[in-house]
Formats: structure tokens, sequence, C-alpha cells
């Protein structure tokens, strides 16, 4: 037998195939908006790809999802996320959707944020976000270092899901042995496969923001086409191992509308390919959905549907004061 496989057996797989009959197939946690849930959950162990135009808010989707799971589940998540921002940006967008209140300067005389609010909300933070962060410029992982780095804090501060913010941050085409891939397709087939495989081993949820290539491409109404999972580099490999794959998009840019685009998700047991839309509130830096009489439901623990279609989802919402919104 090779070394390192063998062939399955009864006392391999009896009890834990007993425990999935109890339990049934894979499930995710609900995330807050009762729009979403249907589409997505974020379940352990799971992999999801994010995509987006810049500015289209995927950062902050995902940042405000998981979020969500620390103030519902105790959730903890390890991000390296220097697209977003220093250290200290990361915390202030967590502490934001948090509070309501802001670090920008601009709105001291109204919702400015005060020291002492602040510094209460930091250890909470920082118990819920391990923030792994370059020391110096020259600082650099590959994603199997990252990987695997989530996998052995796992053991010591219990995380739940690990973040990279953006992919191209990262130091690639590097084997973990230290060879160089020769090719970009053979690279991305070798590592998305083994970030599918720690996930799956250590039960936990990988989260990988990728930047598409292009972006001028318009439909019919001349809005701006969202990217698909094909505009990648090496769009195919991500398509092959990808499990969930979410796109992020503002259609014309100029609402707080956002499309929550589900192009893939695996295992089905966790959503369903659709694209429910939610809104972006700047004021309180969260995003909310709305009900049938097009009042706004901010994320809750408690799950209720709502009594709408989906189409109520889509609307634009020109009328609030919210709707200028720099992602």
């Amino acid at each position: 037998m090779l070394k390192g496989f063998k062939i399955l057996e009864q006392k391999d797989v009896i009890d834990g195939l007993i425990e999935y009959r109890n339990k049934g197939a894979l499930q995710g946690v609900y995330l807050g908006f009762p729009n979403l849930h249907e589409f997505y959950t974020m379940s352990l162990p799971g992999v999801t790809d994010w995509t987006g135009f810049p500015a289209s808010g995927k950062s902050e989707m995902l940042i405000e999802l998981l979020t969500n799971t620390s103030l519902f589940y105790g959730w903890k998540h390890l991000l390296y996320v220097p697209d977003i921002g220093d250290k200290n940006e990361v915390i202030a967008i967590i502490i934001h959707k948090l509070t309501g209140k802001t670090f920008d300067k601009r709105f001291e005389n109204s919702n400015y944020i005060s020291e002492e609010l602040m510094t209460r909300e930091i250890d909470w933070v920082l118990n819920h976000f391990k923030i792994l962060y370059p020391e110096t410029p020259k600082s650099k992982l590959t994603p199997y270092q990252f990987w695997d780095l989530a996998a052995e804090l796992k053991k010591s501060l219990g995380l739940h899901t690990a973040v990279i913010d953006s992919w191209k941050d990262m130091r690639h085409n590097l084997a973990p042995d230290g060879t160089v891939f020769s090719r970009d397709d053979k690279y991305l087939e070798d590592v998305l496969s083994y970030r599918n495989t720690m996930a799956e081993q250590h039960k936990m949820h990988f989260h990988t923001v990728i930047h598409p290539r292009g972006g001028t491409e318009k439909d019919k109404d001349g809005n701006r086409k969202a990217p698909r999972p094909d505009d990648l580099k090496g769009g195919s490999e991500w398509w092959n191992n990808g499990k969930c794959m979410i796109t992020i998009h503002r259609p014309d840019g100029s609402t707080n509308e956002v499309n929550f685009i589900v192009t893939k998700i695996k295992p089905k047991s966790v959503g369903k390919v659709g694209s429910p839309s939610l809104f972006f509130d700047r004021t309180l830096n969260k995003f909310y959905c709305k009900d049938s009489e097009n009042k706004k439901i901010y994320a809750s623990k408690e799950f209720f549907k709502l009594n709408a279609t989906l189409d109520i989802f889509q609307e634009n919402d020109n009328t609030d004061d919210d709707s200028d919104v720099p992602f």
C-alpha cells in the first residue's frame, strides 16, 4: 500500500457514519439575515472564496458575517488581511460594527467614538479576532504556511475560521518543500486542494478574498457586470477546487444596494445558488435587508421568515441618507 493511504474499512467509518446519520448532512450557522439564510450558511468544516470589484463591499460583508458568528456563537477567527488596512483600521472596522460609532473625525460632532467606549471594546475584539500582521515589508507568508499556522493555533486559541484578504498579498508559487511551481495552474491545483484538505481535517472554515480581472464590461442596462469565478486569474482551477463561491457586487456603484451572488455551493446542504440583496448603512457600518414594508432589518441571532419575495431585496433604496457609500 502507498505510504499515507489506506483502503477504508468498517472500523474506520462506523462511528463517524453513525454521528453523520444522527446529525444529518452538514449544516452551517445562521448569519443573522433572514433573506440570506437559504443561500449561504457558514459551516465547520468549510471553504468560501469571495470576489468582487474594488469598493464592492466584499471585505465589509465578510467581516460583518464573522462578527455575527462571534456575537451569536462565540466563534474565533484568524485574520491575515493586509488588503483591508493596517491593524488599527481592522480593529476600528469591527468596533464600528459593534458600537455603531465611527473613528472618522469628520463626524466628531455627531457619531464619533469616545476613547472610553473604544477601550472597553478592544478586549472583546482581540479575544475573538486574532489579527496576524507582517512586522516588516519583507515579511510574507505562503498560503500553505498560513493554513498550517491556523491549524496549529486552533489547538491553543480555539479558532473556528481563518481569513486571507487578499490572495495577492501572499507569497505564491512555492511548494511547502521550497520548490518552485513552473506553471500557475499546477500551483493553484495543488495549493487549493491542500486548503480543502486542511479545512476538512481540522474542522475549520477557510475564507479567501480574490480580486477579479477586468471590470469594464456592461450589461444591456449599462450597469457593470458582476465578476464570476472564471474572471479570476486561473479561473478554471478556482471553479474546480472551490466549495462555496460568492461575488459581492454593486451594479452601478452609486447606491447602497449590494448583490450577494452565490455562484457555487458545496455541499448543497449549506446553501444554494442565488442572488439575494443587502443594503449598507454607512452610519452604523452595518448591512441590513428589508421586510415587506420596506423596513430595515439588521442582523440578529433570532431567525424569522420575511413575508416577501426576493424582488423586494433587488430594489434600489435611493431615499436613505446612507445611500452614497464609498466602501
